[in-house]
């Protein structure tokens, strides 16, 4: 081989070097080829996200409750149903043994009981103090019916995990969310 063709054979080798993968890329990128169908979260993510304040949640006496009370902080939402007995004093401890679990993270999380009708029990109040419970008077907008719901601090519903969720899911899912999150 001549000089000048061997020149042009590495010319040519180092275009195919960095154009061909860059070809290949933009064919699987918009055929949509290899992307992973796969998920990360163990909840369920609901889309579009309704807002926390078309629930029109209101205290025991009646005074509006605002997302701005919450001081920009991550919501964890437990919707009773009508009867909610030990179902609710089991739900309340597992969300705080979650809240604890999130170790130095825990301060940017709070948690919320929302029931349809006033059932303020002096007994939860004393054993969860921090614990906020809350009545709904538009509780379609939680459109998933009773469980667990994920709120960001800027108000969106975003996440459903059901009444049979396990702790250990929803704290891995919290604990994603608190650690790529720049807000709250």
């Amino acid at each position: 081989m001549t000089t000048k063709n061997s020149n042009r054979f590495t010319l040519y080798a180092v275009f195919a070097i960095t154009a061909v993968p860059l070809i290949i890329a933009m064919i699987m990128y918009f055929n949509l080829w290899g992307v992973p169908q796969g998920r990360t979260n163990f909840g369920e993510l609901l889309l579009p996200p309704e807002q926390l304040q078309q629930t029109q949640l209101v205290d025991q006496e009646g005074t509006p409750w605002s997302q701005q009370e919450a001081d920009k902080r991550w919501l964890m939402v437990y919707v009773a149903g009508p009867e909610c007995a030990q179902v609710c004093v089991e739900a309340a401890h597992l969300l705080r043994q979650i809240n604890i679990a999130l170790g130095k993270e825990a301060f940017r999380v709070s948690r919320i009981m929302v029931s349809e009708q006033t059932q303020n029990d002096p007994k939860m109040t004393l054993d969860y103090p921090v614990l906020l419970q809350l009545l709904s008077q538009a509780p379609e907008f939680f459109v998933a019916g009773q469980g667990v719901y994920l709120v960001d601090p800027l108000g969106n519903i975003m996440m459903y995990y059901s009444l049979e969720f396990i702790g250990k899911e929803l704290l891995k899912d919290l604990k994603k969310l608190l650690k790529t999150s720049n807000i709250g």
